[in-house]
């Protein structure tokens, strides 16, 4: 039996060259700004959209969306060519449509073909921590039965925690009211978010950016041991730098990867923010 082939989207951030090495099928969210359409991760990068987003008049707030029903019905049918056992992994649904868009796709092959679609309940970094570690699990010739068990228990393990400085994208997700988007803007107040079973949840608020870092910084270090762990950011490099020496004093010999937010994460938390995602050390 051939192995399980591991599917995905552009927001678990793998490379190209990752993804091709892993044997990774990968999906792109399309990000809608006022220049087109993009493909993330195929004619659009992090640097491109941030370039796009300033080009850009007016208070335009862009959006993303997930890869379609076709998209997934097509991708199925091509890898239902070399295995029978596919599992499709992938951003928070109460971030994205991808997963609803996924399972209604599975249902064309109900029966011709087992595919497992699975909630991350996360987002960039974290996801592509969990698609890693089927993609290696796969290729070691494990089961799809044995590559979900390895992907559940790495779940409630990974957390992520961000800085925003930009309050109308907050609002447009519901995640703070109007006024408090207006009183925010008005005071200059930084709310502290995290992803917690796939949502974004305001956890406290800040009034300068040098809070923010501390408060980041706090958050990390209740962790004993990481096993993986990056700093993302846009708009706060001097910040971004602070943070990554505090952490690396912390852990002393543990890599943090220094990324910038993919697109399809950007556009909930806005052009400005910084965060940390890790995948604590499982005992």
């Amino acid at each position: 039996m051939a192995r399980v082939a591991i599917v995905t989207d552009s927001n678990a951030y793998l490379s190209p060259r990752l993804a091709q090495s892993l044997n990774v099928n990968v999906l792109p969210h399309t990000i809608y700004l006022p220049q087109g359409a993009f493909k993330e991760g195929v004619d659009l990068t992090p640097a491109d959209y941030t370039r796009l987003l300033k080009e850009a008049k007016g208070d335009f707030l862009p959006r993303a969306a997930g890869p379609s029903v076709e998209n997934f019905v097509d991708l199925y049918g091509r890898l239902l060519k070399q295995t029978d056992q596919i599992l499709s992994l992938h951003i928070s649904s109460h971030l994205s449509d991808t997963v609803q868009n996924a399972r209604m796709a599975r249902r064309m092959y109900l029966g011709r073909c087992t595919i497992e679609v699975l909630d991350s309940f996360a987002t960039t970094v974290g996801l592509g921590y969990l698609v890693q570690t089927a993609a290696v699990a796969a290729a070691a010739g494990h089961n799809l039965e044995d590559c979900i068990r390895l992907v559940r228990g790495l779940m409630p393990h990974i957390y992520l925690f961000f800085l925003v400085k930009h309050l109308p994208y907050l609002e447009r997700e519901g995640r703070i009211s109007p006024a408090q988007a207006f009183l925010g803007s008005m005071l200059n107040i930084m709310p502290l978010l995290q992803i917690e079973d796939g949502e974004i949840i305001p956890l406290e608020k800040v009034r300068t950016a040098q809070q923010g870092v501390d408060k980041l910084f706090d958050y990390v270090s209740e962790f004993g041991r990481l096993q993986k762990a990056a700093v993302l950011q846009n708009g706060f490099v001097k910040e971004q730098q602070a943070l990554l020496e505090r952490l690396e004093l912390a852990y002393p010999g543990h890599p943090f990867t220094l990324l910038s937010c993919n697109p399809s994460l950007a556009v909930h938390l806005g052009p400005d923010a910084i965060g940390v995602v890790v995948l604590e050390a499982v005992s």
